[in-house]
């Protein structure tokens, strides 16, 4: 569509006469006319043609003439009430992009052509637009810079990475935000110092609920990485792992001096903890020896029975370590009940913050620091504590640890789910379905 001089000569007159009044209520009386020669002048526009658009206009209702030395036009109605279309259909000027002929074989409202709609819809828009801008809008520039193209309505997203980062509880953010108001460092003895303290030592009680452990028995990290780094760079002779783990595992226990026996897995994913047994009973000596084994895996959900082989390491003389990250907040967790000696956790899976984990050890066990420093953590970590990371980890433990009667609903979930899938697909094969799994993972 391309406007007719008509039309545009139309609404840069009547914005011209706009401009020149004032807005309503700022002066005294009715504003001042506007001769046409005076429009016609300042705008370019040729005086003749402008008699003939402003007939229409004057007949439209939206100006008024005034005879006399002061003659000329003024706007009928505020020029807020006035709109662009009221304008153009003054003076006939059509907005429409097509015209339908009842009898044109190519295009009717009987028979309408293939891009008839397009150029409907277009027009529909267009007149919408001109609806919605006054000759108020026009002169104060207050319009739209260019218009936004129609994008396809997004569908609603619906987060389900949990095993990766778990969204960030209100609970957490809130214990952050207070924490950060927190001035003192915590090995400090002043009372700022001791306000730290009481918070990072409130956090390490929850912490401990959430696992059933000791608060003693929990030590802050940066998070499960370094939790379980450190208890691979331990002085191990023989380190007993699978090919489940995460990589925070492998990738230590494979840079380690130490021999590397690697336990298989079923097709279920589950340990073979016969291998072990074994490889102690009727191998060679494994001297200082380091069971490594995940309590669930992240990618399957499936749970293995830590508590079973840990039970055989620890009455032949092994230390037992479990990665325990995608367990808390999904399933009990029972430090004392599974039999090992050190558990690692990360808070950021059950929706604390990132960049916080501990590591859980055993009351009487030592070992070797991995950072060296200060006294924190009771000489087994250095560095100052991050207190804000370390509330929101104990908040999220502590919401994780109630929220944990929720699993029921969240199996079922699951299992409708599957159902669903198989419906849809019944080919699809549900990974490790027959054995016991998280309630929140599904593998296809």
């Amino acid at each position: 569509m391309e406007l007719t001089t008509k039309g545009r000569y139309a609404v840069t007159a009547m914005a011209d006469i706009a401009g020149q009044s004032p807005a309503q209520g700022e002066g005294p009386g009715e504003p001042s006319a506007v001769p046409l020669s005076q429009i016609a002048e300042r705008q370019s526009l040729p005086l003749s043609y402008l008699e003939q658009i402003f007939v229409g206009l004057r007949r439209a209702g939206l100006v008024d003439s005034a005879r006399g030395r002061s003659g000329g036009y003024r706007l009928g109605r505020p020029a807020s009430e006035i709109s662009i279309s009221d304008v153009m259909a003054a003076v006939e000027e059509d907005t429409h992009f097509i015209r339908c002929a009842d009898n044109d074989p190519r295009c009717s409202r009987e028979t309408p052509c293939l891009t008839h709609g397009l150029w409907h819809g277009l027009g529909d828009v267009t007149s919408t637009y001109f609806s919605s801008i006054s000759l108020a809008d026009v002169v104060r520039g207050n319009l739209p810079v260019s218009a936004q193209p129609v994008r396809p309505k997004s569908p609603a997203r619906a987060y389900l990475d949990y095993n990766a980062t778990a969204p960030l509880r209100a609970e957490a953010k809130q214990a952050m935000i207070e924490a950060l108001d927190v001035d003192g460092n915590a090995s400090s003895v002043h009372s700022e110092g001791r306000r730290a303290r009481a918070i990072i030592e409130s956090a390490r009680e929850s912490v401990a609920s959430l696992v059933n452990a000791k608060p003693s028995e929990v030590v802050f990290t940066s998070g499960a990485t370094e939790a379980n780094v450190w208890i691979i760079s331990q002085p191990w002779n023989t380190i007993f792992t699978s090919a489940v783990e995460h990589d925070s595992i492998l990738s230590p226990a494979r840079a380690h001096s130490a021999e590397l026996v690697m336990l298989d897995a079923d097709r279920k994913g589950i340990v073979n903890g016969a291998q072990l047994a074994d490889r102690v009973l009727t191998g060679a000596p494994v001297g200082r020896a380091l069971l490594a084994l995940q309590l669930a895996n992240n990618e399957t959900g499936v749970i293995q029975d830590v508590n079973a082989i840990a039970e055989f390491a620890r009455e032949h003389g092994l230390h037992t370590h479990t990665d325990a990250v995608q367990a808390p907040g999904r399933i009990k967790v029972d430090f004392g009940s599974l039999g090992v000696d050190t558990l690692s956790l990360s808070a950021h899976k059950f929706g604390g913050p990132k960049g916080i984990g501990a590591l859980v050890i055993r009351d009487g066990l030592d070992l070797v620091p991995l950072i060296r420093g200060g006294g924190q953590e009771r000489r087994r970590r250095a560095g100052t504590e991050n207190l804000a990371a370390i509330a929101g980890f104990g908040a999220a433990a502590h919401a994780a640890l109630r929220d944990l009667n929720a699993v029921a609903k969240i199996t079922a979930l699951r299992d409708a789910l599957e159902a669903d899938i198989r419906l849809i697909a019944p080919s699809t094969v549900i990974i490790s379905n027959d054995v016991e799994r998280l309630p929140n993972t599904i593998a296809l």
